[in-house]
């Protein structure tokens, strides 16, 4: 058993597992971090307009990079099963052929994109104030399409084959490229002009993504240490099927994700025009840290359910399954009380002076980032099923949470404080931030049912 495995089976304690998942917590955080760094250069050398435009563009943009999520959450499952087998040449093997098949999905996407943006923002309702910033953005970011989805799948492959530190470096060195060129693109040299100040964000998102995606690209195609190297493919349909069927829940949750961002987008574009959409954007900068950690530590443990899962080693799933409970459980209250005590300075820094802009800014994320405390354990039962290979139960649990539950509740809570709190417009707006919280509860009972259930199953 050579040294990769040995770290894979190894029984954990709280504090072990903490630190094997921490590098691919600080990929995913750090991915997320930089491209706030975007929002706060362009919000306060672009405009209120400018930032929002951005904010509505990217959901688009995060669909389309869902499918290299897919692949990755979901094709890593497969592979780290097969690997935990005992047959390194079939997991090779598959992984090259995810890597290839991404590829070609990517470029495809990309010319697809192409023709069809400007239609695409018309449908999402973009006022004719954004739509020169969100075309002036989208041509940048559409070509490195392939690169934002290799980023993501990565992510999850370099975790499997024991490299979580090589996508923490990876991370940062994209990172370090971003915010350089937003210093230098936007904070300098685009003088306070909307479009440039979108251009330059754009085309510092594109060189952070060149590294994200190529460095490790590259790694795998040359000899390396690690349990995975690009080369001849193992060509299987099943096999293409299976990964996208195990990584469709991370997948749709992206989609529904983003599907709801727009849906949010839209509500507040109506009830406070694009301020309310910069006050969302800011929110939702927010959440996506959150929403990294969590994914990063989801990531990071995977690998090692998915390996004693293949290998049987029920005392190891056991012990797994107790410490990542407990660990969520702390990320979840410690990042509710850190975004509450940092709501004003959060939000002064995307307001750029605006004094209205930063008090509905505070005022939604004091209610949003109450859903921090929920939001853990569906995320994490959406991987665990993932890395059980049981793409039904994770995407249900993915799909539900994300677009079922969310829809349902930012009609019903908003109606509910509009009759209830005075019959106020201002009861309905404190409604639609309430009925994130309301959703995220509904999605942690239904996961922890889908615990009880399965657990006789996975014995963990």
């Amino acid at each position: 058993m050579d040294q990769n495995t040995q770290v894979l089976t190894q029984h954990f304690t709280l504090g072990k597992l903490f630190k094997y998942v921490l590098p691919t917590i600080f990929a995913i955080l750090l991915a997320s971090v930089y491209g706030i760094v975007d929002g706060i250069f362009v919000s306060n050398f672009g405009g209120t307009t400018a930032f929002a435009a951005i904010n509505q563009t990217s959901p688009i943009f995060m669909i389309i990079a869902a499918i290299g999520f897919m692949f990755g959450t979901g094709g890593s499952a497969l592979v780290g099963k097969v690997l935990g087998e005992g047959d390194s040449k079939k997991a090779n093997g598959l992984f090259s052929f995810f890597t290839y098949a991404l590829i070609a999905i990517g470029v495809t996407s990309s010319i697809i994109l192409t023709f069809t943006m400007e239609p695409l923002l018309n449908l999402l309702g973009v006022t004719e104030t954004m739509m020169p910033y969100c075309l002036a953005y989208s041509r940048i970011i559409i070509p490195a399409i392939t690169l934002f989805m290799l980023q993501f799948f990565f992510q999850s492959f370099l975790a499997t084959a024991k490299k979580p530190g090589l996508g923490l470096l990876c991370t940062v060195l994209a990172g370090v490229t971003n915010v350089a060129g937003d210093a230098i693109l936007v904070g300098v040299l685009s003088k306070g002009d909307p479009t440039k100040a979108v251009q330059g964000a754009a085309i510092a998102t594109a060189a952070g993504l060149f590294i994200g995606g190529v460095v490790p690209l590259i790694y795998t195609a040359c000899k390396n240490k690690s349990l995975l190297r690009l080369g001849k493919p193992e060509m299987s349909g099943k096999a293409l099927l299976k990964a996208c069927g195990n990584g469709s829940s991370e997948f749709f949750a992206n989609i529904s994700g983003s599907i709801i961002n727009v849906v949010y987008n839209s509500l507040f574009l109506y009830m406070l025009g694009d301020i309310g959409v910069a006050a969302y954007g800011t929110v939702g900068y927010v959440n996506s840290i959150f929403a990294a950690i969590a994914s990063g530590f989801v990531i990071g443990v995977s690998p090692l359910f998915s390996y004693n899962y293949g290998a049987g080693n029920k005392d190891n799933l056991k012990n797994l399954f107790k410490k990542s409970m407990i660990l969520v459980a702390i990320i979840s209250v410690a990042a509710t009380v850190i975004v509450e005590i940092l709501s004003h300075p959060l939000a002064s820094a995307f307001s750029h002076g605006d004094e209205y802009l930063m008090q509905i800014t505070i005022d939604g994320l004091s209610i949003f980032t109450l859903s921090f405390l929920f939001k853990g354990v569906p995320t994490f039962g959406s991987g665990l099923f993932t890395a059980f290979n049981n793409g039904k139960v994770s995407g249900i649990i993915s799909i539900v949470r994300t677009l079922v539950f969310n829809l349902a509740t930012i009609v019903a809570v908003p109606v509910i404080f509009f009759y209830a709190f005075g019959s106020s417009y201002e009861a309905a707006f404190y409604g639609v931030w309430y009925s994130v919280v309301a959703s995220e509860l509904l999605a942690t009972i239904m996961t922890i049912l889908f615990f009880k259930k399965y657990k006789k199953v996975y014995h963990y």
